[in-house]
This record gives C-alpha cells, sequence and structure tokens, in this order.
C-alpha cells in the first residue's frame, strides 16, 4: 500500500504569518485532509503474504506535527473486523457483524497505545482520545448486544480503568518524581470512573429486572522505583553474568554459576536440576536456597535502609495451583510494596545496572505487588451472603443460577443464597 503526505497551509492574510496546521495524507488513493492532533479515520490496508494473496488490516494516523518538520504517527495495524485474516469472534462472522452496526472498532487485546505515550511518540491528550475511542466503541458493541438480550448471560470488558490508571497515576501520587499539581490530567483518573459509572447506570436502566454485577480481578497502587531483581541476585551470589557482558546482552546470564534467576514480574525460579536447561541446583538444596532467598528480599531496605521494598515473599508451590505449577510456576513470587514493582529489565530476564531505579515514564500506577494491596472490587444489585467475596466466585455463581453442576476442581463458591435471587 503506497502511502503519500504532504503538508497544507492556509491562505496568507493581510498582517499574518504563513503558517502550516494540517496535512493531506494519500494512502492508496483515498485522501483525508488532517489537522495536528486529529487522528483520521479507520485505512484499510493490506499485506502481500505471497502465492497471489494479501491479508487485510486497517491503521489509524494521528498528525502530531506540520511544521518546522512533519510528525505522522501511525497507530499498530489491527486486524479488520470487516474481514479479518483470521477468526477473532465466534461465530467467525459476528465480528464483521459488530462492524456492520457499529463501524470498525480496535482490535487488539490491549488497544491503548501505553508505550506510545511512554516514549514520547504520542502526548497525553492523543492518548486520552484513544482510550474514549475504544471505550465509544466498545459501548457501541454493548448496545448492540443489549438490544439483542433475550435471556442468558452477557458479559462486556472495558479497559480503560486499567489504561487511564497505568498512565495518569501520577496525578494523584504526589509522591510521584512525575508529580504535577497543576497538571490538566491530574483529573484524569476519577473522570474515567464517572464515565464508566454512566455506563453501568445505563445498563442498570436498560435491564432493571436483571441481576447486574461489575467486576474488576485488581485495584491499583503507586509504581516510584523499580526494582531490578536480578541485579540483586548478582549482589548477594545467587547468579552469575558471563565476563564481559553488557545490560543489553539478551543472554547474559552464566548458567554454570546461576543458583536463581528472576523473569516476569516478580518471579524467581531456582535453576535446578533436570527442570532448567542448564540447571545446577539439586533437589536437596532447593528449600534451604527458598529460605534464604525469601529471607533477604523480605529484609531488602531502600532509601538509607528507611523504607520497605517488599511486604512479602510468597512461595510459588502454595500459591499457584493445577497440574502445570511444579513445571511452570515461579518457585517464589515477590509481592511488593506500594511504590515498588519488579523492573521492565527483570521481565525479560535482564540484570540492571543497579537494584533500584528511579521510574521516570508516564507508567506511574500499577497492580503487580502484594495482591493484598491490590484487591479488585465487586459490586452487585443482589445480596451477597458468602463472606469475603472474590473473582473465584463468579464463575460457581453463574453456573449455579442456570442449575448447572460445578465440574471437578472449579474453585469458589456461590455469592449468594439461591433463594433471594431470581434469574
Amino acid at each position: 500500500t503506497m502511502m503519500a503526505v504532504r503538508a497544507l497551509s492556509p491562505s496568507k492574510r493581510r498582517g499574518t504569518t504563513r503558517r502550516t496546521d494540517g496535512a493531506a495524507l494519500d494512502l492508496g488513493g483515498t485522501r483525508f485532509d488532517l489537522k495536528v492532533g486529529q487522528w483520521s479515520p479507520w485505512y484499510a490496508v493490506s499485506f502481500s503474504t505471497g502465492f497471489l494473496q494479501a491479508e487485510p488490516g486497517m491503521v489509524r494516523f494521528l498528525l502530531r506535527s506540520a511544521s518546522p518538520q512533519l510528525q505522522l504517527y501511525a497507530s499498530p495495524v489491527n486486524f479488520d473486523p470487516r474481514k479479518p485474516m483470521l477468526p477473532i469472534s465466534y461465530p467467525a462472522t459476528h465480528a464483521a457483524y459488530l462492524a456492520s452496526k457499529t463501524g470498525p472498532f480496535y482490535t487488539q487485546g490491549m488497544p491503548a497505545d501505553t508505550w506510545a505515550l511512554m516514549e514520547g511518540r504520542i502526548d497525553e491528550a492523543a492518548f486520552i482520545s484513544i482510550v474514549d475511542e475504544v471505550t465509544a466503541s466498545r459501548q457501541r458493541i454493548l448496545d448492540v448486544a443489549l438490544g439483542e438480550f433475550k435471556g442468558g448471560v452477557l458479559f462486556s470488558y472495558f479497559g480503560c480503568l486499567d489504561d487511564m490508571q497505568h498512565m495518569f497515576w501520577r496525578g494523584i501520587d504526589d509522591k510521584n518524581p512525575l508529580h504535577d499539581p497543576a497538571s490538566p490530567y491530574r483529573d484524569a483518573i476519577y473522570q474515567t470512573y464517572e464515565k464508566m459509572d454512566k455506563v453501568v447506570g445505563d445498563v442498570a436502566d436498560k435491564c432493571p429486572d436483571a441481576l447486574v454485577m461489575v467486576v474488576s480481578d485488581h485495584g491499583f497502587t503507586s509504581y516510584r522505583k523499580s526494582v531490578n531483581l536480578n541485579r540483586w541476585l548478582i549482589e548477594h551470589g545467587y547468579q552469575s553474568l558471563k565476563p564481559g557482558v553488557k545490560d543489553a546482552d539478551p543472554n547474559p546470564i552464566d548458567w554454570s554459576k546461576t543458583r536463581a534467576y528472576a523473569t516476569g514480574f516478580g518471579g524467581i525460579y531456582v535453576n535446578l536440576v533436570g527442570r532448567e536447561y542448564y540447571g545446577i541446583v539439586e533437589e536437596n538444596e532447593v528449600s534451604a536456597l527458598l529460605t534464604e532467598l525469601r529471607q533477604g528480599l523480605e529484609g531488602l531496605r531502600d532509601e538509607d535502609g528507611q523504607a520497605t521494598v517488599v511486604a512479602r515473599v510468597l512461595p510459588g508451590a502454595s500459591t499457584y495451583s493445577g497440574p502445570q505449577v511444579a513445571r511452570s510456576a515461579p518457585d517464589l513470587y515477590v509481592g511488593f510494596t506500594d511504590g515498588y514493582r519488579a523492573s521492565w529489565k527483570t521481565c525479560l530476564g535482564q540484570p540492571g545496572d543497579t537494584v533500584f531505579e528511579t521510574n521516570q515514564r508516564a507508567w506511574s500506577g500499577d497492580h503487580m505487588v502484594d495482591p493484598a494491596l491490590v484487591p479488585g472490587v465487586i459490586f452487585v444489585n443482589r445480596k451477597v451472603t458468602l463472606p469475603n467475596p472474590s473473582i473465584m466466585d463468579i464463575a460457581p455463581t453463574l453456573l449455579s443460577l442456570f442449575d448447572v453442576p460445578l465440574p471437578e476442581g472449579v474453585d469458589g463458591k456461590v455469592l449468594f443464597d439461591r433463594s433471594t435471587v431470581g434469574r
């Protein structure tokens, strides 16, 4: 697909300076004039896959600047719901049906482009406009579903609160290094809650006799500092790097001298013989090693030894369940306290230069901490009789309402006294 972009200039007027405030975007023969700060509509694009075949997609453009330099941001390519290259709905034709009712919509799993904001490719206003468009399209899809809903279960997911709290927690956290009390976006999180409150109210109004549940799987807290867990392991003799390794090296670890490593958002794994490819820790050494690691991490301090970094370290064997625990679950999960989180480098298994790094990115709120600090919520228009309900209780409750026996191994219990809840 060929694309051409050229700047547009308004007519020169007496007493004014000629300026450039827009651009003409020509994509595959389709032209659209954009103003600075304006998003284009969705453009259909296609990619050759050989053998005279082409796969469809769609993309949006944001004109960031027309002068003195042209800056045009292209969204990630989305599957086009009108003709997706792979099934993205069930039935497979349902995505196209929804698009015919609502217009094209974002189809990425996480459509809000957080990294574009983190790396300065777009600004806060542009990011919020993405979130607003995603939310509006999901509202339109929900409206279609509500209009056709005759009974059963209707589920709709809105991710805007997650997006906004990740990126704008700095607005409500006066200890965050990027906090600006004069920022026009300091109330962006609260405003998003107000928008979602309206969505919930509309559903309740349209379905006055229905059981309505609002469920989140986690809450949020501040993220002011990153912790490089692999660097901590190195400094305490549990991990070694290859000689002369650089931080960007994709394979920095000397596995022959490494007893433990960290990857993901707080998981620590023992380099176990028989499980890891280069394992060196024998089974009879694991218990003592995990005890050492847990005690050391729970004693980790920051800010000259004053700030507690880790709330608790959870053993993987008793925290996770299922047939793949021994093979896949971390041996320890580091539950950070408010303000701290495993670094982006830790997520990729990288060491980092220091144990602590100040978080200077817009991604300023998170939930990858001790689970007790960020519980989810359940709002429901019926009386809940189960003490201490959790998200694990949602599936058993729904199955119970339709008299479906619980499959073996399902966790959770029913939230309600069935005699008080109609269908």
